[in-house]
């Protein structure tokens, strides 16, 4: 009978393990490997060392932008956005007048596909028809509308509003952890003469901690891999402003052809999306006790 089970552990194990390893782990050996090879669309892989990451990491002022870019997108989606989230979810778990329509209706946005919500920004963000224009006008500030997306002084901040305020997946889950919470607990806390704001900072946030960790590095993971808006709505311009790892990694191997390169960008991502996985379990302890 051991004997069979150990069978079909492995029977019902292996298929998954095979599809793993053909269709993630074999391409991630090719890139980590050709990483290091000067690997051109006219040239075979040849052993080239550091060389693409001394490419990157030394006087490369576009691969600089991407990562600064990157970087500061991850601070704010990690903060302003799972900070949105958790103040929409306390304020929902109390059930206020309306809050079921509020809860579906703030999940609209997230169902939208991402290449739709950057059509729909540039048409809102439209210098000509766009509510733009039509703010300038309400409140008289001239004729002449900024381009929004194209003017390198707002273009970061024009894009980063595109995703930042939808924070409904972290409400969500913020909720559902809310709901696991006993209320018990919630009723001594009362019986005390704790009030609505005391008990959510001393005993509702202190005990989201694990599901916190998941909601920013869930934000993190999204910045790191972020593409479909910002390609749509800038390319990564006007010049660097809004350029980032992907579209940099994008833009060297489909446009430039140097795979070697572009998968240099890939393994930075990679390594730097694991590295920020660890500390923001240190941070914030995952898996330990609240107590």
């Amino acid at each position: 009978m051991i004997k069979n089970k150990k069978f079909w552990i492995v029977a019902f194990i292996l298929p998954t393990m095979l599809i793993f390893t053909v269709i993630f782990a074999m391409p991630l050996l090719v890139v980590f490997i050709t990483s290091f090879c000067k690997y051109t669309v006219f040239e075979q892989p040849a052993f080239i060392g550091l060389g693409n990451y001394k490419s990157l990491f030394i006087n490369n002022s576009d691969f600089s932008s991407a990562m600064r870019n990157t970087v500061l997108w991850i601070l704010l989606q990690t903060t302003i956005s799972v900070a949105i989230g958790v103040i929409v979810a306390l304020i929902l778990q109390r059930r206020p007048f309306g809050w079921k329509f509020v809860r579906a209706s703030y999940m609209i946005p997230n169902i939208i596909p991402t290449a739709a919500t950057g059509l729909m920004f540039i048409l809102l963000y439209n210098p000509e028809f766009g509510v733009v224009k039509s703010l300038y006008e309400a409140f008289g500030a001239g004729e002449s509308v900024p381009n929004l997306f194209g003017n390198s002084s707002y273009t970061f901040l024009t894009v980063t509003s595109t995703w930042i305020f939808y924070s409904a997946l972290n409400t969500i889950l913020i909720l559902s952890e809310i709901g696991a919470i006993p209320k018990e607990i919630y009723d001594s806390a009362k019986v005390d003469g704790a009030n609505n704001l005391q008990t959510d900072i001393f005993i509702t946030l202190p005990m989201l901690r694990n599901i916190l960790a998941t909601c920013v590095i869930l934000a993190a993971m999204n910045m790191i891999s972020q593409f479909d808006i910002i390609y749509i709505t800038t390319k990564g311009g006007p010049g660097s402003a809004t350029l980032n790892l992907p579209i940099y990694l994008f833009k060297i191997s489909n446009l430039e052809m140097n795979f070697g390169l572009a998968n240099s960008i890939g393994v930075v991502q990679i390594v730097f999306g694991l590295l920020l996985v660890f500390v923001i379990g240190k941070v914030f302890r995952i898996g330990q006790s609240n107590e």
